[in-house]
């Protein structure tokens, strides 16, 4: 099977990142795509405003309609306290899954611009092949002057025109596929919901109403009041 990875915080789940992960789905024909809200990203300072077990059923709302998209419980808080580390996030998924399985690690371009800034960020570009989502005019160029030192780069044959595919190489390590979906038609960020809801703003435009009144109902994201 092709199993798309979608890691974040989902804080909270909104359009954009359900327009990524369809367009993943469509382009690269993924069989399913399994939303894995984190438990701690070790690169933000703050935890996420909403508890996980509020981002989990906020994510749960934002999918359910949609066939082949599923939660994943795999990035969940660990149990010693520790940041979630994306490349034993991978590991573990790769445990549960048939041997053949492909995995692909969805994430917006604007998030793979900071990738060599990850834990062990050259053993993650080759531990499975990663799916970037850029809106249109966005410089691809700038994908791979974003990749670590030890990452090189070489071209790969395309399956078909509407997909830029590039492929990933570490010495040892071996080699992966970047898979470059320059059409991205959602403009909106999780930090600009939460500053809207912060403020009392209507977010009915970027949000599943589902979501929506979750959010409402838990009172999560508004102004703290003295």
């Amino acid at each position: 099977m092709k199993i798309g990875f979608f890691g974040g915080s989902f804080d909270p789940p909104h359009r954009g990142h359900i327009a990524l992960a369809r367009l993943a789905m469509e382009r690269l024909g993924l069989d399913r795509v399994l939303f894995a809200p984190v438990g701690i990203q070790p690169l933000k300072r703050d935890r996420a405003q909403a508890g996980y077990a509020d981002r989990v059923a906020m994510t749960r709302l934002a999918i359910e309609h949609v066939p082949g998209f599923e939660v994943s419980p795999v990035d969940a808080p660990r149990a010693d306290g520790r940041p979630n580390y994306t490349v034993d996030t991978l590991r573990s998924l790769r445990a549960t899954l048939a041997h053949d399985d492909q995995i692909f690690f969805l994430m917006g371009a604007d998030s793979f611009l900071g990738i060599d800034k990850w834990y062990r960020a050259a053993d993650l570009l080759i531990s499975c092949d990663f799916a970037v989502a850029a809106r249109p005019g966005f410089d691809l160029g700038r994908l791979t002057g974003a990749l670590p030192g030890a990452i090189s780069v070489a071209s790969c044959d395309a399956e078909q025109s509407d997909v830029l595919v590039l492929c990933l190489r570490s010495g040892s390590r071996g080699e992966s596929r970047l898979y470059l979906l320059p059409d991205l038609d959602e403009e909106v960020s999780a930090s600009s919901v939460r500053a809207m809801l912060h403020h009392g703003a209507d977010a009915v435009r970027v949000l599943d109403p589902a979501v929506g009144g979750w959010i409402r109902k838990h009172g999560l994201y508004r102004e703290k009041k003295d």
